[in-house]
């Protein structure tokens, strides 16, 4: 677990700027405005003044003054200085740094759950599902989403059972039924899969990509550190409630897009109704009393690696349309034994 140097949290923001996880997106359907996402609101900016703040945001690291950020990025000091004012303003600026010692579990929860509705919100909007859902991704990388959500959720209910064999009490049992209930729901997309024609003992004997091997280590390695974590992740990762319309509109743009046979992926829309029902979406908020962290160091860390597993779906993303789409890529991808070499 990294220390964390509570001076290096007392800055002074508007000297060396730094800012709040801030999320920048531009929709097709609105090109001329960026929308910001931070912890707390919600803002709409002109997608010019949002191109040049993100010219100079990758130098906002807390370590530089503001005419060394201009310098660095090539943009004027006077309109380096105007934007950072503007966002101070806006109290997209970090906040003074506060002891986590002298604040209650329920603002330092509070604190956690906007992390975890941002980054929700965002996966669900970056993530390679949703570009499959509008067809804009080839039925290579459509099938090889299908075998890499098959490895995912064969192993996610194994890391939230090392969450449980690391907690105590009612946590214990919570997490202990959470992984109880999600056991086995691979075998829903194994259904899809030889309905798309391939053999149950190849997709058995498959093994994921490294980037979804490196979703379930980080979860694990979080997870031993900080058991409650499970239901913060879980908020982030877990299915949204979905109406059976909603479902069934996922299932049926896929099918339209990539001329799969009908009713193919009829396994997948009842996972995503079971998962709904099942509201392993609000654990974090059922039991919340559950999430009280007490070491600032651990809240420091488990934040952070949160974030890591954000991103690594993000490069899950990236590497199911790399691999997928590559011509003479074994599919699905094969263990490679001592006699392979």
């Amino acid at each position: 677990m990294r220390p964390i140097d509570s001076s290096k949290l007392a800055k002074d923001w508007a000297v060396y700027p730094k800012f709040r996880h801030n999320l920048w997106t531009t929709y097709d359907d609105q090109p001329d405005v960026t929308y910001l996402v931070v912890s707390h609101s919600k803002f709409e900016i002109p997608k010019s003044e949002a191109d040049t703040f993100l010219r100079f945001r990758g130098h906002c690291t807390g370590h530089h003054t503001i005419p060394e950020i201009a310098r660095k990025s090539e943009v004027a000091e006077e309109t380096t200085r105007a934007i950072v004012a503007s966002l101070i303003d806006a109290q997209v600026s970090r906040p003074a740094y506060r002891p986590l010692s002298t604040m209650t579990a329920e603002e330092i929860r509070s604190v956690l759950f906007a992390a975890c509705r941002i980054w929700g919100e965002q996966l669900s909007e970056t993530y390679i599902a949703a570009d499959i859902k509008a067809g804009k991704l080839s039925a290579d990388v459509m099938r090889g989403w299908l075998l890499e959500t098959y490895h995912y959720i064969r192993n996610f209910p194994d890391a939230v059972a090392e969450a449980a064999a690391h907690a105590t009490g009612e946590l214990r049992d919570v997490l202990t039924e959470y992984a109880r209930q999600e056991r086995g729901h691979e075998t829903f997309i194994l259904k899809c899969l030889k309905n798309m024609g391939f053999k149950a003992e190849e997709v058995e004997d498959s093994i994921p990509l490294v980037s979804t091997r490196l979703v379930d280590m980080l979860m694990r390695e979080l997870f031993r550190a900080a058991p409650a974590a499970a239901l913060l992740v879980a908020a982030v990762v877990e299915a949204q409630d979905l109406q059976v319309e909603d479902a069934t509109a996922f299932r049926e743009a896929i099918q339209a897009h990539y001329g799969v046979p009908a009713d193919a992926l009829l396994p997948l829309q009842e996972h995503m109704l079971i998962d709904a029902e099942l509201g392993h979406g609000q654990l974090m908020t059922k039991h919340a009393h559950l999430i009280d962290f007490k070491d600032e160091t651990l809240v420091h860390n488990v934040v952070n690696r949160m974030h890591d597993i954000k991103h690594a779906f993000d490069l899950q993303s990236l590497e199911i349309s790399s691999y997928y789409a590559h011509p003479g890529n074994y599919v699905p991808r094969q263990f490679v034994d001592f006699f392979a070499v």
